[in-house]
């Protein structure tokens, strides 16, 4: 079994390594002139590589008010480009009417990327993204620590096997974890239910405050004031202070 399904260790009667052609995403999808032209030339190719369902597994299917839990879908697509990675996934998240887990192969590194959506109650044809999950790159000969773990963790035997919703939320928290780790260095999942609200909290805390101090380090360069500059280096050296803090309690 190649990488990275030797880790996934998904059941072999929900393979199914059937093809997806690019003009079902055009013909359905809606994209700006942007989209399509990022669409056609990063993406080379686009496989459903497993499918799992009640039928093929013990897992029970769920029902909730703005989302099915029917299948949930391993999609593999072959890139030439990585470069716009968040754009893609975001549009390929929407288009599928499924919980999805993306892999994106160019060359020999591997990106992973996974949504928590809900159906969008004014449009039926499309899905609203709670959150949006793309990795850094995995290579098989060089991953970090971090990496192995997260891959271990994404395996079917890991996986509560309640219903589909239950299995699919756990490999959200591995992503989750996975982005705890690019800020602490470790990877590690939260098992109890206060802790990973808890966790939550805490990261959109931090990537809130990231983005402020990504903002004034941006003025910082723009401005010309001399007085200006030290506020603004006060207020960084402020942000970087609570930023040190809040990775503390991640």
């Amino acid at each position: 079994m190649n990488y990275p399904y030797n880790y996934l260790q998904l059941p072999e009667n929900c393979l199914l390594e059937k093809r997806i052609y690019k003009k079902l995403f055009y013909e359905n999808t809606r994209m700006n002139a942007t989209d399509k032209k990022w669409f056609t030339a990063d993406i080379e190719s686009i496989t459903w590589m497993y499918t799992l369902k009640p039928e093929l597994t013990v897992i029970k299917a769920f029902e909730e008010e703005h989302f099915s839990y029917e299948e949930i879908t391993v999609v593999e697509l072959e890139i030439s480009s990585h470069s716009h990675l968040n754009r893609l996934s975001d549009i390929i998240h929407r288009s599928i009417p499924y919980p999805l887990l993306l892999i994106y192969r160019e060359n020999e590194t591997l990106f992973f990327s996974i949504a928590d959506k809900r159906y969008n109650l004014a449009d039926d044809q499309a899905a609203t993204l709670m959150a949006l999950w793309v990795t850094d790159g995995f290579t098989q000969a060089g991953l970090t620590a971090a990496q192995a773990l997260f891959l271990q963790q994404l395996a079917y035997s890991k996986q509560p096997k309640i219903h589909l919703k239950a299995f699919y939320q756990s490999w959200i928290e591995a992503f989750r974890a996975y982005e705890v780790a690019s800020i602490t260095g470790e990877f590690m999942m939260e098992t109890e239910a206060a802790k990973r609200e808890a966790r939550i909290e805490q990261l959109t805390e931090y990537r809130d405050t990231e983005q402020q101090l990504q903002e004034l380090k941006t003025e910082l360069k723009k401005q010309a004031s001399f007085s200006e500059k030290v506020k603004l280096n006060m207020q960084i050296k402020t942000l970087e202070n609570e930023l040190k803090t809040i990775s503390k309690t991640l």
